[in-house]
Order: C-alpha cells, then structure tokens, then sequence
C-alpha cells in the first residue's frame, strides 16, 4: 500500500487546479534550504514538481517579476538535490524508497531514477524483486528505454508470466494513438513469444472485450506476429461475450426497413416491443414503375435514394464529424482500423437495402440492373460524349450468386483500368489493356478535373472547424442564452451577440477568428460572420472534403488563398479520400485490418458458404459499381463543362 502524500504536483498549464498548487509552491520556495538532507523521496519528487510548475510560465497574480526570476534561480538549484538524493540508491534501500513514492509521484520517480542514472547502482536480482511484487504497473517502466536496456532480463521474465503483458502487447503494436506509443521492449522477449501470451489472455474470463475484437481484426506484423488461427481463437471469444454474462441493463435495439409502396417518400421511426425500434423510409414504387429507362434508373440513386449530394460526393462515406462523442473518445482503435460509427453503419445498412429492394423491382419488371451498368459504358459513353472502347461484360442471370460476385468484382477493376487508360492517353487501346495485369490502387487513380477535390491541410483550419461548430467548443453558450445553442455559429445566427458577453476565456478563441477573418466586428460592437468562408468551413466540417468546381468565384477565390498559405490542399483524383477509404475497407484488407476483403475473397474463394450472405455481397459488390458508374460520369460530364466555358 503505498503512503499518501498531498503535494505540488505539475499536470499541465490547462490544469484548473493550478492556483492552488502555486501558492503551495510558493510556501516551500520560500522556505528552501539547498544544504537540508532529504530522507523522503516524496518530498524530493515535489522539488521536481515546483520546478515543472515555474519553468512552465505559468504565474499567481502577487508574483512580480522580481519574485519570479528568484523562484526560478531556487528550482535550478534543485538539481543538487536530485543528484544526492538519488546518487546514494542502491540494492539495500532500493525496495524500500520505491515502496515509499505515493501513486501521483510514481512516473516522476521513475524518470529522476533513470535522469540521474540511479539504475547504475541496482543489480537486476533487486531489481527482479520488485517486478514481482503486485503492486508494480509495468508500463510506467516500459516508458523509459533505459531501465528496459538495463534490466532487459528481469523484465522479460516478468513479462512471461504478467496478466499486464497481454494488454502492454495490444496497446503497443495494435492499438492507435494520438501520439506514438512510448512503450518499450527487451530484446529478451522475443516477438515469437506473443501468440502463445495472447492466447492464454483470449481464454481468461477477465479478458476485455475491445482487446478481443482488436485482436479479431489484426494484422500480423514483424513486430507482432498474428497468426489466422489467433485472430479466429478471438473472434469467437467476442462472439461469447455476452453470452457467459448475464444481461442487467436496459436494452435497446434497432433495426432499418425499406418499403416500395404507391406513395411519397415517408421516413418515419416506429417502437416496438421490448424497446426495439426501427427506422423505415418508404419510397414511391410508382415512379420506379413509371421510369424504366435506364438514365432515369441510375439517377435514381442520386435524387430518390440520396447516395450523393449535390457535389455528387459519395454518402456512404465514414465522415468524422458524424462521430458521436464516445465514439470518438472512448472507442479502443486498432492502428490500421477503419473507423465506424452508428451514423455510418446505418447509412451502410439503408443503402444495401435500397440497392435490394430496387434490384427486385427492376428484375421482376423485366430489367436487370447489371445490363443497366453495361449500357452505361457501351451505349451511353459513346452516345453522349462520343468516347468508344469500354467494355464491360456483367454476370449472366444463370450463373450462381459465388459466380456473380467474382464476376462484377473483375469487371470493376477491368473499367477502372479503361478510365485510366481513357485519361491518360485519350483512347482504350485494346491490345495494350489486354497486356496489363497491374492492381488497381484507388488512390493512384487520377481524373480529367484538376483541383476536382479540396482538403484540410492544417491545424488553424482544424480549429477553426472546432471551434464554429463543434458542440464540445463551449462557444456555444454564453450568459443570456445559456445552453440553447449547441454551436457557436448557431448563436451567431439567432441572436446578436458583442465579445463582451462572451466569458474571458472565450473571448480569447473569438478573437482569434477575428484575427483569422472568420468573424468580424461591426461598427455598432455586435459579431458577425464571414457567411462567405463560414460556408466553406461548414461545407469541409460535414463532409471532411470540398469540391471547388461547383463553388462560384467568391468562394473560389477563398479557397485559392487557403490554398496559397497552406491550409487547404488540392487533388486531381477520381475518387475523394473518403471514398477511396471506403472502396478499400470494402474491398480489400490492403488499407485496414477490419477491411471486408470482398474481392478478394471471391476471387481467392474464401466465401463465406451461406448463400444469404452471399446475396448480400452481391448487392454491396453492385452498390459499389454505381458509385463507379457515378463517378466516372461525373468527370466527363465536368470536363465537357470546362471545355465549353473555355471555348466561350
């Protein structure tokens, strides 16, 4: 049990309690004596707490600068503290002085030992002795290379037998941070030897259930390796989770439906029994049956089922500012993990069911939407704007759904490389398409459109973005309006505001969007927006991308100067960023560990056998290709506009 002790103790500048902790710095500065000796090693970590705290720049308001330059001369002689003090550890009083840091002085302990190299004087037998105690955190050591170089031994035969490897292993190798993990291993515990601790982890009851599904969705690695056998052990401890735990909640579920009925478009949200609630969305099988042509048929997924937007971006797209809060925050990652979200997941789920539902439609009316797709570049291309050589062959109605999958899958690929052939040299050349054999990679896939896309290219942009709109930005709420607004650019537009309602910590955000031109102060002292640039944020906030060539030339120029100061980034691509993420999470595992591999498991035959389920496959596999189709549409469309303004 280790010793309470109520210190100084430097967390951050931002720390709200730091007032306090400065004046009770400034007690023990004052009453300094470099020549005391010094017994208990909690009352030496506190020097190096004070001097954290004074070098920070961070001041009391009775401090003048006189007073200041004198405390920090008093925390340069600290030094010599630190020195005697952990000069004279050695194996007799080593166990002892570590029993005696009290738990908020621990990671400070541990970065003076290593500073004033205290390890040179203990033997790794003492060392042994308290790893083993079960008090001893092992990521608090793993923290510095040092001690890990210097007792590469101990720590790895501690590490053999620790229920805190397993969780050390996951955190370091699969898991993602903000910032780079800072654990470090020995060389003595070889990476060979992860499988087998990891394994024993997946069969304990204590497991946890987010290192089960980060383990489930890995990638083995040189530094970890991660074997099929492993990740298959953990996928199936997920799925017992809850099993073997009864359930003491409350339990809501919810589930999607699509309806094809002789009426308007209707969303609604219905509850059921036992707290189940399904959102359905109903849309007028009238007008499919009406419009049967095939212009009308593709279309339909743009302004019937709202698969783009206006800029025909893609909406099935995992989109940041989607993330709910804990989904953000709380949510364990895996380092090459695609990130969902409820938002995300229902969208996924409502669009595949669109795709269903018309798919049905359409075969039982006599079309198939395949034969759609081949129009599209046999007949539509040439006829529209007179570009000839694509091919694209889909499966026969009879072959079987395994067959349908593979087939559509290679089709994609095979027009993909026609675009690119298109755009590059203006033609298909059959015979030399015919002699590639080159993978598509969606990110190398370049359009005729240049500067077609527009990203966020810095922090000033970011925090912009944060502090407009963001509901965690605090900007939102001031005095008169208390919580009304979740937005500060929602207050702005209902109510008008002068900086000096804003508290004194908001007003120093504020003024720095004044300094950035995002808002402006008036003549009567009121705020206003640049609606002009607001638009461009809010526009890249909800959708993490921008498309410049359906902008007008006010925002145009906007963006130009952004760009010009780096805060905007341009690209000619076919497909955004996030819609390359998504071609990749859906179709391969090149990107992401959670990726679902669809091509590659039908054409490498690891299918699943249920054939449900390969129906479903088959509608995503034709959710994607109308994105395709979609895309591809848009840039000969875009570039016939450029030509034409140009001409003119």
């Amino acid at each position: 049990m280790r010793p309470e002790y109520d210190g100084v103790k430097f967390y951050s500048v931002h720390d709200w309690g730091l007032g306090e902790h400065l004046a009770k710095a400034a007690i023990i500065l004052e009453s300094f004596d470099e020549n005391e000796k010094y017994s208990d090693i909690n009352k030496v970590v506190e020097l190096y707490n004070i001097q954290e705290l004074v070098n920070s720049g961070v001041t009391l308001n009775d401090w003048d600068e006189g007073k200041i330059t004198r405390y920090k001369k008093i925390c340069d002689s600290f030094i010599k503290v630190f020195g005697k003090f952990f000069g004279q550890i050695n194996d007799e009083n080593f166990e002892h002085i570590c029993q005696s840091v009290c738990i908020g002085y621990v990671e400070d302990y541990w970065k003076l030992f290593v500073q004033f190299g205290a390890f040179k004087n203990v033997s790794g037998q003492a060392f042994a002795v308290y790893l083993n105690k079960p008090e001893t955190t092992l990521y608090k050591l793993l923290q510095h290379k040092e001690l890990v170089r210097a007792y590469g031994k101990e720590l790895a035969d501690i590490m053999r037998i620790s229920d805190q490897t397993p969780r050390l292993i996951i955190t370091k190798f699969l898991q993602k941070h903000d910032q780079k993990c800072s654990y470090s291993f020995p060389k003595e515990l070889s990476p060979s030897e992860y499988e087998g601790i990891l394994q024993k982890y997946i069969e304990m009851e204590s497991a946890n259930l987010n290192d089960l599904q980060l383990l489930a969705y890995s990638q083995s690695s040189k530094e970890c390796p991660i074997s099929d056998k492993l990740r298959l052990s953990a996928k199936r401890a997920c799925d017992n989770y809850w099993k073997n735990r009864p359930f003491t909640g409350v339990r809501i579920d919810y589930g999607m439906g699509v309806e094809f009925a002789d009426v308007s478009e209707i969303k609604s949200a219905k509850r059921l029994e036992n707290n189940i609630y399904i959102y359905q969305v109903t849309y007028d099988i009238k007008w499919l049956l009406d419009n049967l042509d095939y212009p009308t048929i593709l279309n339909n997924f743009r302004y019937v089922f709202e698969q783009f937007d206006e800029c025909w971006r893609s909406t099935l797209v995992s989109v940041e500012s989607k993330l709910g809060i804990f989904e953000r925050t709380l949510s364990a990652r895996g380092i090459k993990e695609f990130i969902k979200g409820n938002h995300f997941n229902i969208g996924e789920k409502l669009s595949t069911m669109q795709v269903k539902g018309c798919y049905d439609i359409l075969k039982h009316n006599g079309v198939r939407l395949e034969d759609v797709l081949k129009w599209f570049f046999e007949e539509y291309l040439p006829q529209e704007f007179e570009v000839y050589g694509f091919l694209f062959n889909p499966p026969s109605e009879e072959t079987t759904m395994v067959e349908k999958c593979r087939t559509i899958a290679s089709e994609m690929d095979g027009v993909l490389k026609q675009f690119r052939m298109y755009v590059q040299d203006g033609e298909i050349d059959r015979e030399l398409f015919e002699m590639s054999s080159e993978h598509i990679r969606f990110s190398s896939l370049s359009g005729f459109v240049k500067e077609k896309y527009a990203y966020g290219n810095s922090s000033d942009i970011k925090k912009e973005q944060f502090l407009l709109f963001s509901d965690q930005s605090l900007l939102g709420s001031i005095k008169k309006t208390q919580d009304r607004y979740s937005s500060f650019v929602e207050l702005m537009i209902h109510e008008n505001v002068e900086l000096a309602d804003f508290w004194e910590h908001q007003q120093i955000n504020i003024r720095w969007l004044i300094e950035q031109g995002i808002v402006e102060e008036n003549t009567d002292g009121y705020l206003k927006l640049n609606i002009a640039k607001i638009f461009i944020l809010k526009d890249l906030y909800e959708h993490d991308v921008i498309c410049p060539q359906y902008y007008g030339s006010e925002l145009k120029n906007i963006i130009d100067e952004w760009c010009k100061k780096g805060d905007l980034r341009l690209s000619d691509s076919l497909f955004s960023e996030l819609e390359q993420n998504y071609l990749n999470y859906k179709l391969n595992k090149s990107a992401y560990s959670n990726g679902l591999d669809l091509r590659n498991k039908y054409a490498h035959s690891t299918y699943p056998a249920d054939e449900k389920i390969q129906v479903m496959d088959y509608m995503v596999l034709l959710k994607i290709m109308i994105l395709v189709v979609t895309k591809i549409n848009e840039e000969f469309c875009l570039k016939e506009q450029i030509t034409t303004t140009n001409e003119n």
